[in-house]
């Protein structure tokens, strides 16, 4: 795997414990997007243009290529936690999800955070990030 799609996975994971209030963010950018002032002043109006909010609303949200890359990535990321085991959902935590790890990789073996040698953790931790890859489309093996 090339370490350009490693990067881009590591963030990914990095910026996982925010990703809901990215995602709420954006629908709110969506519903209430921001109005430009119309300076033309005495200028007429459609007389037979519709209002239609909240259908455009809807397609709006319905529609928004970064609202579904957000929830793609929030789901993938869930699913692939869900199959993990308790060794490997320490270290994603411990070395994407925290805001200041304590531990690197070694720390967490000799601390006995981990129950596995060094190796078989870099081994898991590039196994969960293959998996992020493939179920983002950036990776396929």
């Amino acid at each position: 795997m090339k370490k350009s799609t490693i990067r881009k996975i590591e963030d990914i994971l990095r910026d996982y414990p925010k990703i809901d209030k990215y995602i709420e963010a954006r629908e709110m950018e969506l519903r209430y997007p921001h109005q430009i002032e119309d300076s033309n002043v005495g200028g007429g109006r459609a007389k037979n243009k519709r209002a239609e909010p909240i259908e455009h609303l809807v397609i709006t949200i319905d529609e928004d290529r970064m609202l579904h890359s957000l929830r793609k990535q929030r789901d993938v990321v869930d699913d692939c936690l869900d199959e993990s085991d308790i060794d490997t959902k320490s270290i994603v935590n411990e070395l994407y999800f925290k805001k200041r790890p304590q531990y690197t990789m070694s720390g967490l073996v000799q601390n006995n955070i981990v129950h596995v040698g060094l190796r078989r953790a870099y081994d898991l931790r590039n196994i969960f990030i293959g998996k992020v890859a493939v179920g983002l489309g950036l990776y396929d093996f």
